[in-house]
């Protein structure tokens, strides 16, 4: 019972960090449309700014939620070899 909450959990973070990611870039492309539209192509320069920030952002959280994963998955099975 405990795998599947632990499975569906991962399962449910992984859409939901793709939904955020997802209105990440909608709100940045909102801003850059309005930005555009009143500063000209100056502002396409903060675009790729804002989106090249957003990936890395973004990239480095689901890093650091897989190393988390990875090693609460080997201190668990540390722990079922130390009790063989």
């Amino acid at each position: 019972m405990r795998f599947l909450r632990s499975a569906g959990a991962r399962v449910l973070g992984l859409f939901v960090s793709d939904w955020v990611q997802s209105g990440v870039v909608v709100l940045i492309l909102a801003a850059a449309w309005l930005a555009v539209s009143k500063l000209g192509a100056p502002a396409l320069l903060a675009l790729v700014l804002l989106l090249a920030g957003q990936l890395v952002w973004f990239t480095r959280a689901e890093a650091r939620r897989t190393r988390k994963a990875q090693e609460a998955v080997a201190a668990a099975n540390s722990l079922l070899n130390v009790s063989r």
